[in-house]
């Protein structure tokens, strides 16, 4: 079941006891909208938690979170300790497989929610913010709060720490490439440096298979627009 929240002063400070959050701290959480046709969109980004019980989300004005959001005024923000889920999310286009059977509707806004979030915010667009020509802020509400799931103790690894370093440079990489070649190669080499730190850690593993198939999709990008450079 879910949490309602009613009290903008008291629902900060519920954030901050129960899920951890930090004021103006930016955490990587997973956004779900619906989009026109009612199929779910999901897009791993960066969510800033606000004072008066709300968060921040800035999403890039040509992406289909932004219209859904602008379009339905809500959505979920789900949290996740599996960087895989947001491997298969932040590459859809890598691993759409995986995506089958993933989403449930939320039962406080018109928006999916992840089955497998350990935490999820149920949101209102309060207010759009212009950031510039390619991103907008999104000021929104928490309406309800569902978890932090209880979870197992699990012992320190820096594999899928080092993953979702590998997984926030790929969603980045080819935007990089298309404005400034050489931001983009050093988001390559960030990403060869963590994947180096898995394949010593976690070998053979689905955190290495992962940053293996990152590796390779990156590497394609990149090269297509050196091609692309040395051509004009």
């Amino acid at each position: 079941m879910f949490n309602r929240i009613l009290d903008g002063t008291l629902s900060s400070k519920y954030l901050l006891k129960k899920f951890g959050l930090k004021i103006g701290h930016i955490y990587e959480g997973i956004v779900c909208t619906w989009n026109p046709d009612n199929t779910p969109n999901a897009a791993p980004m960066g969510i800033t938690p606000l004072r008066g019980g709300k968060v921040a989300i800035r999403p890039y004005t040509n992406t289909a979170t932004y219209r859904n959001l602008v379009r339905t005024g809500c959505a979920t923000v789900n949290f996740c300790s599996d960087p895989l889920l947001y491997y298969f999310l932040a590459l859809k286009f890598l691993k759409g497989e995986h995506l089958e059977g993933m989403f449930k509707r939320s039962d406080a806004v018109d928006s999916p929610e992840l089955r497998k979030a350990d935490a999820v915010l149920s949101v209102s667009v309060d207010r759009i913010v212009g950031e510039g020509e390619q991103r907008a802020l999104f000021e929104c509400i928490i309406l309800s709060t569902k978890g932090p799931k209880m979870k197992r103790v699990e012992p320190y690894s820096r594999a899928p720490h080092a993953l979702m370093e590998c997984i926030i440079h790929a969603t980045r990489i080819r935007p990089y490439a298309e404005s400034d070649l050489n931001e983009a190669r050093k988001l390559f080499a960030l990403i060869e440096h963590h994947r180096s730190i898995i394949s010593r850690v976690a070998k053979h593993s689905a955190y290495a298979q992962a940053a293996d198939e990152i590796y390779a999709y990156c590497r394609r990008v990149l090269s297509e627009y050196e091609a692309h450079h040395k051509d004009t």
